[in-house]
């Protein structure tokens, strides 16, 4: 009896392990990741000819060597798809008074092809998110189909061998377990027959074209109507992605040089707080306490636009700031696409790697742009509360969804005003120290009837504050991404960019006071003294409060 459960055992493990090597390479060969190419839609799969193939349909393919990509012989093929609606800014990013709007990223009066360009140079630029980006698609739909055909087939098995019944598997199980290497001899054949069949039917060589010579594209061919156009739409991207790499870089020389000598006092010691040498806690991922430092230091930026070299920037201050986690009050992207997560991508590899991260979304955001950001381990507020390095947050996410072609959307059953009066109720009902929001207008009711202290937003594209509204203390932050109205976002800026270090009480959990780096279009760097935020003051007393004026 022990003989025949070991021969029983001894199948199911051949028969296992016969299975699963039978099944990978289709498991490898027939699974789709549907992701995103620059500002296309596109579907990736895995191919066996050693070179990256990126398939425009009728205007040709761009075919691309992946000996130094791709290990194992492998390549992979990229069907273009559609470039997902993208559509006009809302006319409500700033107060009716305020001469400045907010930016039109890529729709309205924005050239659509530069567009285009723009998100081909961001893709260029900083591959390394859209390449992990398809790595993991990829892989768990290849694990995913490959567990699927094992427990499929191999559940067939058993249920075939139930219904044979145990003697005539018996028989059958002494017959295979004698045999046993002629089965595996049996299974290897039909794979090397499969792989074979793969090496004989490889492509033609690569017919390199001369116009990628001295380019990351050197060795590259293209095919059909593209050919014929190759050469002005490359060298377009191509000029764009170097000019945008080279300002910010030379944005980020001044930035270090002036860190030195920027301003490190502050509003210290009326709180019984000692300053340390830099700007506040250390560096995350140390060990060392924020606690015995008196404060908590945060980056905070929002509007950011998918501009890709400031995000660039954003990574260097929160690793030279010691910060303790990087804050985020949305719009992170322009319109909210599946193709625009490559815009929360690179910022999220620009961020030190171990530095805690929380967004709220913005109106150019969608829900897809958060549950994203969830997906790659940022705590994302959603009318609830979350604490960020010893801080309670509370926020929600614009009501709105502002869409190219067809302005804002409402992505929840109530108005911007109705929204408003919600979050006021739950603000009154939550526990928390800070209101993280993205327009200042919806976070409103909330400072005005005293059940917010303090709230960070954005939005508006203008600094607003610190200071008392109604009764409470707000803070409005400028666009990080030096998002100017009519204008494309990436690239080299067109307006100033505003990124701000606040420092938090660790004892009273209440901000102290907030740090502005500016940088302005012709790659000047400016670090402002730190500015502090008023205590929240009852209501009795004050002046009436003219929003629309502001």
């Amino acid at each position: 009896m022990a003989v025949s459960a070991r021969r029983r055992i001894t199948a199911l493990v051949i028969t296992l392990a016969a299975v699963a090597l039978v099944t990978l390479p289709w498991a490898l060969f027939t699974s789709r990741a549907d992701l995103s190419f620059g500002p296309h839609e596109a579907q990736y799969r895995v191919t066996a000819d050693s070179r990256l193939t990126v398939d425009f349909g009728p205007l040709g393919k761009l075919l691309v060597p992946a000996e130094d990509v791709v290990p194992l012989g492998l390549g992979m093929h990229v069907d273009i798809g559609e470039i997902p609606v993208s559509g006009e800014s809302s006319d409500d990013e700033r107060p009716a008074a305020d001469p400045e709007k907010v930016a039109d990223p890529g729709g309205g009066t924005v050239d659509a092809l530069g567009g285009d360009i723009a998100s081909y140079a961001s893709l260029f630029s900083a591959p390394q998110a859209q390449i992990d980006q398809v790595i993991e698609g990829l892989s768990q739909e290849i694990l995913t189909r490959w567990a699927l055909a094992v427990c499929i087939i191999t559940g067939g098995l058993v249920g075939l061998a139930l219904f044979l019944g145990p003697t005539r598997v018996e028989t059958i199980t002494r017959a295979f377990v004698g045999k046993e290497l002629l089965g595996v001899g049996l299974v290897l054949v039909l794979v090397l027959t499969g792989l074979g069949t793969v090496v004989l039917n490889r492509p033609k060589p690569i017919s390199a074209d001369p116009a990628f010579e001295g380019t990351p594209l050197a060795g590259s061919q293209v095919t059909g109507r593209l050919g014929g156009i190759i050469d002005t739409a490359f060298g377009a991207v191509q000029d764009f992605a170097a000019e945008n790499y080279a300002f910010y870089d030379d944005v980020l020389e001044t930035l270090r040089a002036q860190w030195v000598d920027r301003p490190i006092t502050g509003n210290w010691t009326d709180r019984g707080l000692v300053p340390s040498a830099g700007v506040g806690a250390s560096a995350a991922g140390t060990g060392e306490s924020a606690g015995q430092k008196g404060v908590t230091t945060f980056v905070y930026g929002s509007d950011i636009h998918c501009n890709i070299g400031m995000a660039r920037v954003v990574g260097v201050v929160a690793g030279m700031s010691r910060a303790d986690a990087y804050i985020d009050g949305g719009d992170i992207s322009m319109t909210g696409t599946s193709a625009e997560n490559y815009c929360l991508d690179v910022l999220d590899d620009e961020l030190p790697e171990k530095l805690p991260r929380m967004i709220v979304k913005g109106n150019h955001d969608s829900m897809g742009t958060t549950q994203h950001a969830k997906a790659r381990g940022w705590k994302v507020l959603e009318d609830s509360t979350a604490e960020m390095a010893g801080v309670r947050f509370f926020g929600a996410a614009d009501p709105r969804r502002t869409v190219f072609g067809s302005g804002p959307q409402l992505e929840t059953d109530l108005t911007a005003d109705q929204y408003a009066q919600r979050l006021r109720d739950e603000a009154c009902a939550a526990d928390f120290d800070i209101m993280l929001i993205h327009d200042p207008a919806v976070g409103g009711p909330s400072l005005r009837s005293g059940c917010a202290d303090y709230a960070l937003s954005g939005h508006w594209h203008r600094r607003v504050g610190p200071e008392n509204f109604g009764a409470g203390t707000r803070y409005v932050n400028s666009t990080t991404g030096g998002a100017l109205a009519n204008a494309l976002t990436p690239g080299p800026l067109k307006m100033n960019a505003e990124l701000s270090i606040i420092r938090v009480d660790n004892e009273t959990k209440r901000p102290i006071d907030v740090q502005i780096i500016t940088v302005t279009p012709d790659k000047k760097v400016q670090i402002d003294p730190w500015v502090r935020f008023p205590e929240p003051r009852p209501l009795v007393g004050q002046p009436p409060v003219d929003e629309p004026g502001r």
